[in-house]
């Protein structure tokens, strides 16, 4: 229960980190604020501050600011207001809510590799029978210390060489109850997918790690080589994953998160310990600015497509053009929300919980 409301609470303050970059940009950029809201809906506690309404509404999957003169409806020609301020800072004040996402993602990352992130160790667990590691006398508990002289420390190290290793004998120099030795293991290929659903040709040996974990640390500068190599590589998956789903490629089903899911893996990530929430709290955070980028009408990426235009035809986009994409994105948006939170049920086994309950 507490690592429940530890999770959900941790998803309030992403919200309220995404928020909270357009509240200050805006109020830098002499914007008044009417209104700042963690949530949609029915406001469930209200408090008054300045010009400023702060709320906590009903539906916690989002939040939203309200700037004074924000629609053209209710645009008095102000100078405190929003469409009274240039389409550069607009767009500044848009921008705000992801670039802020995006900082807290590499700075949390960051934080992983220096104060310090569980690795399984290169140490065999169970084997598989009849395959290439079993054949060539690999035992459990036997610690890989190095395969072709190259030192591997970690269980990750070990499998990229093998997977890129099919069909070639490999040497591996490994401690048997303190004892070394060298066994020569041939991986056979297998075909599998990626998380993008893709196929690939791998190399395989047959063994499981026996759960062996070291605290690895780096430094301040290599830990920021590593930030910004597992920073570039997700960006590259995410946007690649986006193509697929849209092309048909990739199922909804299997590669979709909704907030549910989000919840659950944060729930997760607190009973592992501060390193890995650190880590999937930066990868959410990198979610949070990658989506809401996307030129969708009702996201921060539809505002800046449609200051785009405004600024190439140097008028704005008529307001019955912006009021109808919005109502279209919004229902498409939460048609696909409520399909991903069904999912979310079914994947991570709650619909058989709550049967099972009702079942007794």
């Amino acid at each position: 229960m507490v690592s429940t409301l530890a999770s959900l609470l941790i998803l309030g303050i992403l919200i309220i980190v995404h928020e909270a970059g357009h509240f200050l940009v805006a109020r830098w950029s002499g914007v008044r604020v009417l209104r700042f809201s963690i949530g949609f809906g029915p406001r469930l506690a209200t408090w008054t501050r300045g010009h400023t309404e702060y709320a906590v509404s009903a539906i916690p999957f989002g939040g939203y600011v309200k700037m004074a003169g924000e629609q053209r409806a209710e645009h008095a020609q102000e100078p405190w207001e929003y469409l009274s301020k240039p389409i550069a800072t607009r767009a500044r004040i848009v921008f705000a809510g992801p670039f802020v996402n995006y900082l807290c993602a590499i700075l949390t990352l960051w934080l992983v590799f220096v104060i310090g992130y569980p690795e399984a160790l290169p140490v065999v667990g169970k084997l598989v029978p009849d395959m290439p590691a079993v054949e060539a006398g690999l035992a459990s508990g036997d610690r890989v210390q190095a395969i072709d002289g190259k030192p591997v420390k970690t269980w990750q190290e070990m499998t990229d060489i093998i997977y890129a290793s099919s069909g070639k004998p490999l040497a591996f120099s490994v401690t048997r109850e303190g004892s070394p030795m060298t066994l020569t293991i041939t991986p056979t290929s297998h075909t599998t997918k990626d998380v993008l659903g893709r196929e690939k040709t791998i190399g395989q040996v047959g063994i499981y790690n026996a759960g062996d974990v070291e605290i690895f640390r780096v430094g301040p500068l290599e830990g920021l080589r590593r930030m910004i190599k597992l920073h570039n590589e997700f960006i590259i998956t995410t946007l690649l994953g986006l193509w697929f789903l849209m092309t048909g490629q990739l199922s909804l089903t299997e590669s979709a998160t909704g907030p549910i899911g989000i919840v659950l893996m944060i729930k997760e990530g607190v009973q592992l310990g501060l390193p890995m929430l650190l880590y999937r709290v930066g990868l959410f955070n990198l979610c949070l600015a990658i989506f809401n980028l996307l030129p969708i009408p009702i996201l921060d990426g539809g505002h800046l497509f449609f200051l785009g235009i405004e600024r190439l035809r140097r008028r704005p986009v008529s307001l019955n053009v912006q009021e109808r994409s919005a109502q279209v994105s919004f229902v498409l948006l939460m048609a696909l929300i409520l399909v991903i939170c069904v999912n979310d049920l079914k994947r991570f086994g709650l619909i058989d919980r709550v049967m099972g309950v009702f079942g007794q």
